[in-house]
């Protein structure tokens, strides 16, 4: 998008960082709360099939619009008067 090379090592370390954060929560959270409460795997596994369900619909309905030029904000801003 032509924002430059900083730009790109600053979204470059966060993915990485993101994909970091995703294992603990997986394996220190998620790993963590069901060896405390085994119970409770029939509901985790729901709320992971619901959340990528939900992230699925937004994301299609995203790139949809997107596609189309339109905004993803349900009612968009107003674009200002210049003076």
């Amino acid at each position: 998008v032509g924002a430059g090379p900083a730009a790109v090592r600053f979204y470059a370390e966060h993915v990485e960082a993101d994909a970091v954060h995703e294992q603990v929560v997986r394996h220190d959270v998620v790993g963590g709360l069901l060896e405390e409460e085994p119970g409770l795997e029939a509901d985790v596994v729901f709320g992971i099939r619901a959340t990528g369900h939900l992230e699925d619909r937004l994301a299609a309905r995203l790139l949809a619009v997107w596609r189309d030029g339109g905004s993803a904000l349900r009612t968009p801003e107003p674009v200002a008067a210049t003076a």
